[in-house]
């Protein structure tokens, strides 16, 4: 690999961690996304904030 594939690398990587940390800060909620920030209560509502397990179990409560 030549220094500069390293370098397109390295600046893709420090890409990706800047659009993690502002998803982790910000919400990737598409119900805020005008505002621009999420509230607690859009959280609560919005399965891009919630774990798989968290969504599967409202999703199933009250099915037998």
């Amino acid at each position: 690999m030549n220094p500069v594939d390293i370098i397109i690398l390295a600046l893709v990587a420090i890409a990706f961690v800047a659009v993690c940390l502002r998803v982790r800060r910000k919400g990737s909620c598409g119900d805020c996304s005008s505002a621009g920030t999420c509230s607690a209560s859009h959280k609560r509502s919005c399965p891009a904030m919630k774990g798989v397990d968290q969504v599967e179990r409202e999703l199933s409560r009250g099915v037998r």
